[in-house]
């Protein structure tokens, strides 16, 4: 059997069917325009019988709300990426707004990820991953599109951001560490180039600093669990007589409690492990982490808030707000 191809059905065949103009049937699915409510009721009933759904991109084109905001994700195979991804989806789609889901793989030019988005006439951009210049707020400021940053905080007025407190973190960490008599501690970073490792990293150095001591050892992974296995080996097997490793993600303090598991040292008796965001999984598996939480539905509700004040106010101050972090002390430190 020959399959065909479904005709689409357009405005004018709405307007046709329900005896109207396809102005009314614009104004009808337009919120706030000013229609019957009996008017807009039959335009929709007629509508939703013929399967038809309005053109999001051909608003924008004519200048009307579309409703899209880019979402620009990590790495989602990632615990963090994909927990913080699902909760500003939930947080869009409950205030009326449409996620345009932009994945950005590790090799993901930024600046052409936001350009493609800006083509889709979104109403603002949300960028929750990678390393974000200048040259792209000006992009989005000159298309009039707010753009707001999630863990990336650019220098003075470069564009609303929202962050957690990652210095405020890593102090708590070194605090429970120190007061366990912990003094041969590692560090395992992340990507070099991403603001919270630079300044996870300084807040453990400063915490260090406080109480007399300093990193033993620092290694670097790509806040993937798989690397924290291999970094974890790496520093387990270089007899340093390391007394904690800290890394800068759950996901790669999970991978350093493989590893320990892999060469039978104990999780905390001979070593003490520990994270940062306290993603569900942090909770469970062999050893429960020691982290600290990074309070991911205040951080999408606040990127929307940041959003909206940039729409309704287009010249008002950049704002940079810090969100509030809490230890969670578990098993593992």
């Amino acid at each position: 059997m020959r399959w065909v191809m479904p005709v689409r059905v357009t405005a004018d065949d709405v307007a046709k069917a329900a005896g109207v103009s396809r102005a009314m049937v614009s104004r009808a699915f337009t919120p706030g325009a000013s229609v019957a409510v009996r008017k807009r009721e039959h335009v929709l009933r007629v509508a939703q019988t013929l399967g038809y759904r309005p053109n999001l991109i051909a608003r924008g084109l004519t200048g009307q709300r579309t409703g899209l905001v880019a979402v620009v994700a990590g790495e989602i195979s990632r615990p963090y990426e994909a927990w913080l991804l699902e909760h500003i989806v939930r947080v869009l789609s409950a205030n009326g707004y449409q996620p345009l889901l932009l994945p950005a793989f590790r090799d993901a030019n930024m600046t052409e990820m936001i350009d493609h988005a800006l083509a889709y006439q979104v109403e603002g951009a949300i960028v929750a991953a990678g390393s974000v210049s200048r040259d792209i707020a000006d992009r989005c400021q000159a298309s009039g599109a707010p753009l707001v940053l999630i863990g990336r905080v650019l220098e003075k007025n470069g564009a609303d951001a929202v962050c957690c407190d990652n210095i405020k973190g890593m102090w708590q960490l070194v605090e429970r560490l120190v007061k366990q008599g912990r003094r041969r501690i590692a560090w395992l970073g992340g990507t070099a180039d991403t603001f919270s490792d630079q300044e996870r990293r300084q807040g453990v150095e400063e915490a260090l600093a406080h109480y007399g001591l300093s990193l033993q050892v620092q290694r670097r992974g790509d806040f993937s669990l798989s690397s924290g296995v291999s970094e974890g080996l790496a520093l387990l097997d270089s007899r340093l007589a390391l007394d904690a490793i800290m890394c800068a993600n759950d996901a790669m303090a999970l991978g350093v409690v493989e590893a320990a598991a892999q060469r039978g040292i104990k999780v905390p008796d001979d070593v003490a492990i520990t994270g940062f965001d306290d993603v569900p999984g942090a909770a469970w598996g062999r050893c429960p982490l020691t982290t600290v939480r990074n309070p991911v539905n205040e951080t999408a509700l606040e990127a929307l808030r940041l959003l909206e004040t940039r729409v309704h106010n287009p010249t008002c101050d950049n704002q940079v707000i810090r969100v509030g972090v809490t230890l969670v002390p578990r098993s593992s430190a």
